[in-house]
């Protein structure tokens, strides 16, 4: 949504769109999520989004505010369980939690930063169980 930001607000408010890094320096659990019709469905537009803070015509605003990739990972897993109380049934792949996960095509954490918008989701587990596969 850069580009609306860009369009309705004076240029000198654009430092305080979405920051995160600051939020995360004073101990914030910032959540994430990739609920449609509000962003794009597939989390890996998020977290490409948060790490590089580029938005859909690859222009940058508030580098300072990127998180890194571990970061923006805890935002869409972790955070979330801890702010509905279910951190200690989801969140992590944890023993004793449930077994809700999925399998990528490539490591988050290992992959340049402009890469991680092309991965992909392969396979998708709920409570232990394959509910989707590619």
């Amino acid at each position: 949504m850069g580009d609306r930001y860009r369009k309705g607000m004076p240029p000198e408010h654009l430092k305080w769109i979405y920051p995160l890094q600051s939020f995360g320096n004073h101990g914030v659990m910032t959540v994430l999520s990739s609920d449609s019709p509000m962003v794009p469905s597939d989390p890996f537009t998020g977290i490409y989004t948060v790490v590089t803070r580029k938005d859909q015509f690859a222009l940058t605003f508030s580098p300072e505010e990127s998180v890194s990739t571990i970061d923006a990972l805890r935002m869409y897993s972790l955070f979330p369980a801890f702010a509905s109380f279910e951190e200690n049934r989801k969140g992590s792949i944890t023993s004793g939690k449930l077994a809700d996960m999925a399998l990528l095509s490539d490591d988050p954490t290992q992959v340049e930063p402009e890469e991680i918008k092309n991965i992909k989701n392969l396979l998708t587990i709920i409570d232990g169980k394959v509910v989707w596969e590619a």
